[in-house]
């Protein structure tokens, strides 16, 4: 596949690639959706995103740059829904797709499917055409459950047995890293699956003045802050990073540091500087949930003075608070690749990350921060109070080369590489191939 005419349809079914991250289904697959499109455009590669609409006052059409846009199509409801309530709705997704091309004019060369639900459209539209079917998952259904506690929400039985169906019948099957390649072959019996990494828009994720970052967002300019970015659910781990900060506190009480957490859908109104949203204030009722079990355990563990919850900031904002911070926390008890490490990296702030999932993909052990045994929260804590106690210099400039490679220009090279060789395995199966 050259770059010439060719057109791809990217499927994002459940979640709007330009929600606010931070809620129940937005995070790095939001962005990757978003991002691959914009850098295959620049590269001549003509992306329509394609999402289910939510509402009523959300556009149908918005342009994301010159080639690339964002398409929301009728597929039930105009509302959030439950992930595993639009698996009823794919066939929908699919025909809404089906009519847009057929009004416009457009074939594509091929769909590109985000997340399961997504494929699910996908394999219809795919056929339909008669072109190469890609799938990335974010990780397997299995692999998430293997990672969350059994008290916790399991995903659904239809997506543990769409995944591997999934798995078999999609021309090209992308990974994040190769750890998460591995599992999905061994998990669903997939011979090849591509790695291509996560990528970083180095323009916006950029080192700022550490000073002048605190002052902008109101940050004590001589607390040391350690930040952690996601959505809140179980599989992020936030607990973990709690029982390390108390090992930290109570083994260095001297030490005046925070927790400060950047993630999660709150209602109406803004925080003054340094103070913390509440489980109340969380719009999610899965959210507010687990908040309210964080502010327990850190109740329990004498430290919910020192924890702040922001909430969810726009992109533009979060270089900031890498900038402003002394180190990033990622305990995640799974990540397909971890690409806010990465976000870190570009403005040189260290990570410290359980040993996870592709994690080791996302963080180089001694350049852009550092990996500890999955679970071993006192090795946690120990190695946080080391960075804290001695920092390196900022912005660190070993993992700001390191961010560097995953530039989405290069990422999107990556996938262009494999499309042009599904493509050309395509014409060459055709009955017309000379």
């Amino acid at each position: 596949m050259t770059a010439d005419a060719t057109r791809l349809a990217i499927l994002s079914m459940h979640t709007d690639p330009l929600a606010p991250l931070g809620g129940d289904l937005t995070g790095g697959m939001n962005v990757y959706a978003r991002e691959i499109a914009k850098a295959l455009a620049s590269l001549g590669v003509g992306a329509d995103v394609f999402t289910r609409l939510e509402s009523d006052a959300s556009e149908r059409e918005v342009p994301l740059a010159d080639g690339a846009r964002l398409i929301r199509v009728e597929a039930g409801p105009r509302e959030k829904m439950d992930k595993d309530a639009q698996v009823e709705w794919a066939d929908a997704f699919a025909r809404g797709i089906t009519t847009f091309a057929q009004e416009n004019g457009i074939s594509y060369d091929g769909v590109s499917a985000h997340y399961w639900l997504s494929g699910l459209a996908g394999e219809i539209l795919a056929k339909s055409w008669g072109v190469p079917l890609g799938i990335r998952f974010h990780t397997l259904a299995a692999l998430k459950n293997d990672a969350l506690p059994s008290d916790t929400r399991r995903e659904s039985d239809a997506r543990l047995s769409a995944e591997p169906e999934l798995a078999r019948t999609a021309d090209a099957i992308l990974a994040s890293s190769p750890a998460e390649a591995r599992a999905i072959g061994e998990i669903t019996g997939a011979a090849e699956v591509h790695v291509v990494p996560c990528g970083v828009d180095l323009e916006r994720f950029r080192p700022h003045p550490k000073n002048e970052a605190r002052a902008r967002l109101g940050l004590q300019e001589n607390a040391a802050y350690i930040l952690s970015v996601g959505r809140i659910e179980r599989v992020k781990g936030l607990d973990r990073l709690i029982e390390a900060f108390a090992i930290t506190r109570k083994e260095r009480p001297v030490l005046d540091a925070r927790l400060l957490h950047v993630g999660g859908e709150t209602r109406e109104g803004t925080l003054r500087a340094g103070e913390s949203y509440h489980a109340a204030d969380f719009a999610s009722p899965a959210q507010a949930a687990e908040v309210a079990r964080l502010e327990e355990l850190a109740q329990r563990l004498g430290v919910s003075d020192a924890i702040i919850f922001a909430g969810a900031k726009p992109q533009e904002e979060l270089p900031l608070y890498y900038s402003a911070a002394d180190l990033f926390a990622l305990p995640s008890r799974y990540e397909s690749f971890g690409m806010t490490a990465v976000e870190a990296a570009a403005c040189g702030l260290p990570t410290l990350a359980f040993d996870v999932g592709g994690l080791s993909q996302a963080v180089c052990e001694g350049k852009s921060g550092h990996l500890i045994a999955d679970g071993d929260t006192r090795a946690y804590a120990r190695k946080m109070i080391q960075t804290l106690e001695n920092p390196c210099e900022r912005p660190n400039l070993e993992a700001t080369q390191w961010a560097e490679s995953f530039a989405w220009v290069r990422i999107a090279e990556a996938e262009l590489d494999i499309w042009a060789r599904l493509r050309q395995g395509a014409a060459l199966s055709s009955p017309h191939a000379s």
